[in-house]
């Protein structure tokens, strides 16, 4: 098991748990103490655990994450005016990433008028709505599929984008922070999300108001990575200041 899956692993751990020792938690991974440590150190920087004596705990409860179907409904016109507003960016012949997110979904409705496009994703719903669209080359990333949030997961995924470039990247979140930047409710889709900004060209968020303040389970990417944020206009006006502090494209639709 590598690094990241068992850092994964102590986490679920934990959260089923709530306290682990290290000595228990080097037996169950059947690895060193000295290994388990670095663990727990690396988890602790990141917000996600807290040490105590010997151990550690939960730092943040397990978040419940909403079904896709479910998350599709909430917010619909707002994701539809701001994926309107991001097709704009697309030029013809460009190669784009699509998170698994709902409003990149909402973005994909508005490419069959752009092709020729290549089209990146692990969006099963994205792949479905463009498959008979011709002139839009489809690449589904490699891995685990995820039922409930109607996407694909896992390293394979991360590595495959390790080899790729793209023009644009797409990506909606359970929240965002100014601290802790943008967030999502399980490690695997954050994973995933993390490859894609890394193979962005240009980054874009695709953000109703009501994720501004909400924090998820983990990080992919902070608030200065990000190139473009297009909102409505329920954005507080503590992000319209950050976004001009930090060079970032505000699109208030």
């Amino acid at each position: 098991m590598g690094a990241f899956d068992r850092r994964s692993e102590i986490i679920r751990y934990l959260q089923e748990n709530q306290r682990a020792s290290t000595r228990r938690l080097s037996e169950l991974f059947e690895v060193s103490e000295v290994t388990i440590r670095h663990d727990l150190n690396n988890l602790e920087e990141h917000g996600w655990i807290a040490r105590v004596h010997g151990g550690a705990e939960i730092a943040l409860p397990l978040q419940n994450e909403q079904s896709f179907s479910e998350r599709q409904r909430l917010h619909l016109t707002e994701k539809v005016n701001i994926a309107r507003a991001a097709a704009a960016l697309i030029e013809p012949g460009d190669t784009i990433l699509l998170d698994s997110s709902t409003t990149a979904f909402q973005l994909a409705h508005q490419l069959k008028e752009l092709s020729p496009l290549r089209v990146v994703t692990n969006n099963l719903q994205v792949v479905a709505t463009l498959s008979a669209s011709a002139g839009i080359e489809l690449v589904l990333l490699g891995g685990f599929v995820r039922n409930e949030t109607a996407s694909v997961v896992g390293p394979s995924a991360a590595e495959m984008l390790d080899r790729l470039n793209a023009d644009h990247g797409f990506f909606g979140a359970a929240g965002l922070t100014i601290e802790r930047g943008l967030t999502d409710a399980d490690m695997r889709e954050a994973q995933v999300k993390r490859a894609m900004v890394k193979a962005a060209g240009h980054v874009s968020v695709l953000l109703d108001s009501s994720k501004f303040g909400q924090r998820a389970f983990a990080t992919f990417a902070t608030l200065a990575e990000v190139d473009h944020l297009f909102t409505d206009d329920g954005i507080p006006a503590e992000y319209r200041a950050a976004c001009d502090q930090l060079g970032i494209q505000l699109s208030i639709v």
